[in-house]
């Protein structure tokens, strides 16, 4: 079984990135202010459940990671270099495509993504890290982008202009065409590792350097930054940002004016952060699942496994929630409600 790289801190690109200091331009907007904030000292949930209150099934998936629902299925990112299917009508594999082609087994990266019509996933090629456009009809390739993506990119998030890739070490966003495969890339002035994005904005999060930078979706331009400990998944729900820190789940307005930190909520290097309409969601590296309600601030629920889980990403749909641990190469899925 291929070594879980999950954790930002472990890939090949983070090591690298944790040696360098990558000055900032000059032109950048200044950091955005740190004012006093309302500390959540205590992360105590309305109610608790646990897995077995709420399971429908588990499927075996092994090396899975990355997760992503389109085209009437759950598809999973495996670390061997596949996508795979799974029917959530039968709760069964239904068919892979293979993406990574390199001859180096070694060499295989992380991150999916869907938009409107295709997947994306990252792929490992002889001439590097890329990402494929993925038909989730025919399950074919459509085609290969070689932009030098980061290894342990998560999430390929989707704007309008297309999927957002970080490229040259972290240090820059490359967004890639759909229609045309054509891209375009923007500097960053920090080496980043994961990136989110919604709308208008597109947030990139550097553990290595403790720094959050917003780009403007449409321009490319970045339009604020803020240092703070440690950041790395991010999630846009509701109108505000969530970012998984060393000092908690950290909520920040798209201005990026830190309003409350959770202090004992974090989703830690092999779990996972996800943002849905009405709730965000902390998976912690054990498998344990908290539920946010951004309208209140209040922790509505918290599932606990029967037993810890290894690393693995997080999933929100067909009334479920989906979640991978990687080292024991299965797919859980739970019922959204009691």
């Amino acid at each position: 079984m291929l070594t879980h790289h999950r954790a930002p801190s472990r890939g090949r690109i983070s090591i690298v990135a944790a040696l360098v200091v990558l000055a900032g331009c000059s032109s950048e907007p200044a950091d955005a202010p740190s004012p006093s904030v309302p500390i959540t000292t205590s992360a105590a949930p309305e109610r608790t459940a646990t897995y077995a209150e709420r399971q429908q099934a588990v499927i075996a998936v092994q090396n899975g990671d990355g997760l992503v629902a389109a085209a009437g299925a759950v598809w999973v990112k495996t670390d061997d270099g596949r996508v795979v299917r799974i029917d959530p009508a039968t709760n069964r594999f239904s068919g892979a495509i293979k993406v990574d082609t390199t001859s180096d087994e070694d060499q295989y990266c992380q991150g999916i993504g869907a938009d409107r019509t295709s997947l994306w996933s990252c792929a490992t090629g002889d001439d590097g890290v890329g990402v494929a456009q993925l038909d989730p009809n025919s399950r074919k390739i459509v085609r290969r982008v070689a932009v030098g993506k980061v290894f342990d990119q998560l999430a390929l998030p989707v704007t309008a202009r297309g999927v957002w890739v970080l490229t040259a070490n972290g240090t820059t966003a490359t967004v890639v065409d759909p229609a045309t495969g054509g891209v375009t890339s923007y500097p960053l002035g920090a080496r980043c590792l994961q990136l989110t994005a919604q709308g208008d904005r597109v947030v990139a999060t550097s553990s290595t350097e403790g720094k959050v930078v917003a780009l403007d979706a449409t321009s490319g331009a970045v339009v604020g930054n803020i240092s703070l400990p440690a950041p790395r998944l991010a999630a846009l729900a509701g109108a505000d940002l969530w970012i998984d820190t060393d000092d908690g789940l950290t909520r920040l307005t798209r201005e990026l004016a830190v309003q409350t930190v959770y202090r004992d909520l974090r989703a830690g290097s092999g779990g996972d952060l996800v943002g849905t309409a009405d709730a965000v969601w902390v998976r912690a590296p054990d498998g344990t699942i908290t539920k946010v309600d951004p309208a209140t601030g209040q922790l509505v629920e918290r599932i606990t496994p029967d037993q810890p889980l290894t690393g693995g990403s997080l999933l929100v749909a067909f009334g479920s929630i989906w979640t991978t641990s990687s080292d024991d190469g299965t797919l859980t899925r739970l019922r959204l409600t009691a």
